[in-house]
Order: structure tokens, then sequence, then C-alpha cells
């Protein structure tokens, strides 16, 4: 499997954005790597050939595929795993597997020098948007690198994002009530 965790945990910063978080615009257009986010799941599969791992859900109404590459930077593994809802190809991310080599390369100021002109501070967590809505989500924690890219520009990604989104959230409240109830029996 490419992702071990719920599925809320890899679009949840987009539905509810961190407000420690600085947002910066770009006159660029955001894109994963090559792909642009009009791209199907036939179109990643068949220019990068066999994934490296694969999962497949449904979440209420909608179906989710995540199919994920390796591939090695400055010597070490980078995973780049695409998103697809209901074919819609709506979230890439970089998942790196050896934080302390990649934090040499700076990737937070590849990334802004690539999208935003002006001077910007070393940010732990900052957002790029696009003017079609698309998102960058760049979160360095110290233990965990994630860069995100988000289709938040198409209409119908977006309202199933969020469908899906308020279905899990509702779940996990549910979930969350009742293990309250079960600490207070116990």
């Amino acid at each position: 499997p490419c992702i071990k965790d719920e599925f809320i945990f890899h679009i949840l910063m987009f539905l509810k954005k961190s407000p420690k978080a600085k947002t910066y615009s770009t006159t660029g257009n955001i894109q994963f790597g090559n792909s642009p986010f009009t791209s199907s799941y036939k179109d990643i599969f068949r220019n990068n050939g066999i994934p490296y791992c694969f999962n497949a859900m449904k979440i209420k109404n909608h179906e989710v595929k995540v199919i994920g590459y390796q591939d090695m930077l400055d010597q070490s593994k980078l995973k780049s795993v695409y998103f697809f809802i209901d074919e819609h190809f709506v979230l890439g991310e970089y998942l790196f597997s050896d934080v302390a080599k990649i934090e040499s390369l700076n990737i937070s100021n590849i990334i802004v020098k690539k999208y935003i002109s002006e001077n910007v501070d070393k940010e732990e967590e900052f957002y790029i948007e696009d003017k079609s809505r698309n998102v960058i989500h760049f979160k360095d924690n110290g233990f965990e690198l994630s860069v995100k890219y988000c289709n938040f520009g198409n209409t119908e990604v977006r309202k199933a994002l969020y469908n899906i989104g308020q279905y899990m959230l509702d779940s996990n409240e549910v979930i969350s009530n009742l293990e309250d109830k079960l600490s207070e029996l116990f």
C-alpha cells in the first residue's frame, strides 16, 4: 500500500487550512512534477509504468485510488504518490524516507524559488496558491517532510474532497464519542 493511514490525513490541510501557516500567491501554474491535474489515472500509469504501490477504497459514494512510484533524489529514496477520486487526479504527494539527507537540499527554498517572486523567511509550514486555486502545502515538523499538491481549482474535485472530508470527520467524531463513552464505563 502507498498509504497506511486514513485518507483524511492527506486532504485535511486543504479543507481546514492551518491558521499558523502563511499563504502565498503565485502567477505560475501549480502542477505535480510533469503531471498536470488534467491527467487521468490511465495517463499516469501509461507515462510512469507499473506503480511501486497501490491502494483502492470506496469512501461514501466515491472511488479513491492511490498509486505511487519510487525514485531517488540525492541518494535518498523518494516516493511520488498520486491520488484519484472518481477518476480525477486530486492530489500529488512527495514522501521522503530520509529527512536528514533531504533537509540538506532545502526543499522549501526550491519550491519558493519556483513559484514565489518575493523573499520568504524559512518557514516550517506554508501554502502556495495559483490563480486557478490549485494549492501546494509544505510542512516540515522535524520528523517528517511533506509536500502536497492539490487540484483545488476543479469544482468537481473540490466538492468531492469536501464531501469525503465531512463524511470522514463525522465518522471520526462518532468513533471518538464512542471511545469516550467506553472509557467512562471502564
